[in-house]
């Protein structure tokens, strides 16, 4: 049995951006002079998260946290799904003066970063995608967050058992993620109540409403854009077949790596792999992010399946 998260640990603390409509913060490593690497979380995350697995690559990694978690201010109403993140990912981009970002994203993050990439391909250098949530989804009833936000009964749910019970929470969302592979140390250490909150668990529900409206549009992406994938062929979260196939319809020269034994963070499952996709993208070379080489990954242990209450997605 594996450690709970600790409840009442300091988030990290980094920049606010304002960007004229919205207060962003965000997590800065690496050198300013180095080319842009913007990473987004997904679904019941934040930026810390998704940093980890690139702590002193050497690149300039900028991670946000998506609007309404941590402690990025929520967009309105309407504008909650990828479509609108997309536009609040412009004016990030905009005010920070990035342009041809490399921009990584995991899971239901890549929907917004998929719908700027149609729309502005001229701010992008290429697209990581990591267990890409793309494809709108067959419908799943989600009992505990649906409880969360109905009416009357949602904020007492959300304020007096899942706050209050964050740890328990995150660590079960931590471990339905990770199947079949163990949670990494690192993950352990995310500030519980930073992470699941009243706040964070409508901002769940009200993006994961508006993701199948948001991305039925069949755009295809620019087929001179560099787009990479990984994926672990394990993974409980989300099927790595049904948003594959989309993708493939959409860019006709993906470099996808599947990845057997591992789940749905292939990222913190297989760091070193990650970071050489996400250096190729850049433009470097693997001897040139910190020596660090693609690890032989050890045969999966098994763990805890089932369906997650609250999955980092």
């Amino acid at each position: 049995m594996q450690p709970l998260p600790p409840q009442a640990v300091s988030p990290q603390p980094g920049k606010i951006i304002e960007t004229g409509r919205e207060q962003i913060h965000m997590l800065e490593s690496g050198s300013a002079g180095g080319d842009p690497v913007v990473m987004l979380h997904g679904c019941g995350s934040i930026a810390e998260e998704v940093m980890m697995p690139f702590a002193g690559s050497g690149l300039h990694i900028i991670a946000p946290d998506r609007p309404g978690y941590g402690f990025s201010q929520a967009l309105p109403a309407g504008e909650r799904g990828p479509r609108g993140q997309s536009f609040w990912l412009e004016r990030f981009f905009g005010a920070l003066e990035l342009d041809k970002v490399v921009l990584a994203a995991h899971s239901i993050g890549c929907a917004p970063a998929l719908r700027l990439a149609v729309r502005r391909p001229d701010l992008l250098k290429g697209l990581f995608l990591i267990s890409p949530c793309c494809r709108p989804v067959p419908f799943k009833p989600f009992i505990v967050l649906r409880s969360a936000v109905a009416p009357f009964v949602g904020p007492v749910i959300r304020q007096h058992v899942i706050a209050r019970w964050s740890s328990y929470f995150l660590g079960r969302g931590l471990r339905a993620s990770s199947y079949p592979n163990p949670v990494t140390a690192e993950l352990l250490t995310l500030p519980a109540m930073h992470v699941v909150n009243a706040a964070s668990i409508a901002t769940m529900a009200e993006e994961l409403w508006a993701f199948n409206g948001d991305m039925q549009p069949p755009e295809s992406l620019p087929a001179d854009l560099p787009v990479s994938v990984l994926f672990g062929r394990e993974d409980r979260i989300i099927e790595p077949g049904w948003h594959l196939d989309w993708l493939h319809e959409r860019h006709p020269a993906l470099t996808v790596e599947l990845l057997d034994g591992v789940g749905h963070m292939p990222h913190h499952v297989a760091p070193d792999l990650a970071l050489t996709m996400l250096g190729d993208l850049v433009k470097k070379t693997p001897g040139e992010l910190s020596g660090k080489v693609i690890p032989v990954l050890a045969p999966a242990e098994t763990g805890e399946g089932g369906q997650p209450i609250i999955a980092v997605a």
